[in-house]
C-alpha cells in the first residue's frame, strides 16, 4: 500500500514537471488552461509535493491519514473533468495528462483497497468503512466541482463571441457551415430569428466545417462577432457573398467586402481564435449536432437542450416555444 502510494506520488511529480516542459503538442494545448490562474504543471507540482509530506506522515499521524485520502478522490474529482476538456475542449489526448489521471487511479484504487483491508482487520465492521466512503465522494465532488469552475482558458477572458442579451441562461446557437446549400438557403431566417430573440437570450453563431473550407472563414467570423457586434449581421452577410466566390480568402479579399460596412480588419491573437474554434467544437459535438443547418436552444443552469436539425424543424416559433420551455 505504502509502496504504491509513494510511486504515485513521485510519478505524478515527474509528470507534472513534465506536462510544465510541453513536450508535445497536446501538453502545449493543455499548457493554454489554467486552473485557479495557476498553469496546469505548477499546480501538480504543488499537489504532489503535499501529497508526498501526506504519504510520509501517513502511518504516524492519523489526521495525515485522513488526508492523504481527501487528496487522491479530489484529485480523481478534478481529473475526470480534465480527461473531458481533453475530449471536448481541446479535442485531442494528451499522454502526459492520462497519466497523470492514470496514476491518481491506481492511487485512489489502493487507498480504496486499503479501507476495506482495514475493515475485514477489524472484524467485518463496516460503520469506519461507511464513513470513509463518504469522505470519498464528499472529495470527489470538491475535485470535480474545483476542476469545473477553477479552470479557465487563457483566451476565455479576453473575447465574447455572444450576441444577444449577455447574462441570459438561455442560449441559442444557429450552427451552419459556409458552403452548406440548405445554410444559404435558410440564412435569411436565422436572421430573422436573430432579430426576434436577440433581446431576451443571448446568441451564438457556430461554424461546423462540414466543408474543411469553412475554416478558412472561421477566423474573421470570429473577429466580427467579438469586435463588430453591432455590424456582425451585415458582415456576416459580406463574408457570405465572398464564400460564393473564393474557398480561400486573404485579408485583402475580406477587407475588401466589408470595407463599404466600415469595418477595419484588425489581428486576431492565435488563442483568440483557438479558442472560439473549441467553443464551436464543444457546440457541435456537446450537444450532438449531426449536420448543417442547424439551431442547438440550452439553458446553461438546468443544461436542458433541444436541436433542430435541417430547414423542416427550424422555424421562429419553433425556437420560441423551446426558449419558453426552457426558461
Amino acid at each position: 500500500m505504502a509502496v504504491v502510494l509513494w510511486c504515485a506520488a513521485v510519478t505524478g511529480m515527474g509528470l507534472s514537471i513534465t506536462a510544465l516542459l510541453k513536450i508535445c503538442n497536446a501538453c502545449s494545448e493543455t499548457g493554454r488552461f489554467s486552473i485557479f490562474g495557476m498553469n496546469f504543471g505548477w499546480f501538480g507540482i504543488a499537489f504532489f509535493g503535499v501529497m508526498i509530506v501526506v504519504v510520509a506522515l501517513r502511518n504516524r499521524y492519523l489526521p495525515a491519514r485522513w488526508a492523504n485520502l481527501f487528496l487522491v478522490f479530489a484529485a480523481a474529482g478534478a481529473e475526470a473533468r480534465f480527461i473531458w476538456i481533453q475530449k471536448y475542449v481541446i479535442g485531442q489526448w494528451c499522454p502526459v495528462c492520462l497519466g497523470i489521471a492514470a496514476t491518481v487511479a491506481v492511487a485512489g484504487l489502493a487507498v480504496l483497497f486499503d479501507i476495506f483491508r482495514y475493515s475485514n482487520l477489524q472484524g467485518g465492521s463496516m460503520k469506519p468503512v461507511f464513513k470513509q466512503l463518504l469522505l470519498v465522494a464528499v472529495a470527489f465532488a470538491i475535485g470535480l466541482a474545483g476542476a469545473t469552475f477553477g479552470v479557465q482558458s487563457e483566451a476565455e477572458a479576453s473575447i465574447d463571441t455572444f450576441l444577444g442579451k449577455a447574462n441570459s441562461p438561455v442560449v441559442v446557437y444557429f450552427v451552419s457551415d459556409w458552403f452548406c446549400p440548405g445554410c444559404r438557403k435558410i440564412e435569411p431566417q436565422f436572421e430573422r430569428i436573430y432579430a426576434d430573440i436577440s433581446k431576451t437570450v443571448k446568441v451564438g453563431f457556430v461554424d461546423y466545417p462540414i466543408h474543411k473550407e469553412t475554416l478558412n472563414f472561421t477566423p474573421y467570423n470570429l473577429q466580427f462577432l467579438t469586435y463588430q457586434k453591432a455590424k456582425y449581421i451585415q458582415l456576416r452577410r459580406a463574408l457570405s457573398a465572398l464564400a460564393v466566390t473564393t474557398r480561400n480568402p486573404t485579408p485583402e479579399q475580406v477587407q475588401a467586402a466589408v470595407a463599404p460596412l466600415g469595418v477595419k480588419l484588425r489581428q486576431m491573437d492565435y488563442a483568440d481564435i483557438l479558442y472560439g474554434m473549441q467553443a464551436n467544437l464543444m457546440v457541435y459535438r456537446g450537444y450532438e449536432v449531426k449536420g448543417t443547418p442547424s439551431v442547438v436552444v440550452a439553458n446553461t443552469k438546468t443544461k436542458k437542450s433541444k436541436v433542430f436539425f435541417s430547414e423542416r424543424e427550424i422555424s421562429l416559433q419553433a425556437i420560441k416555444n423551446a426558449i419558453n420551455e426552457l426558461q
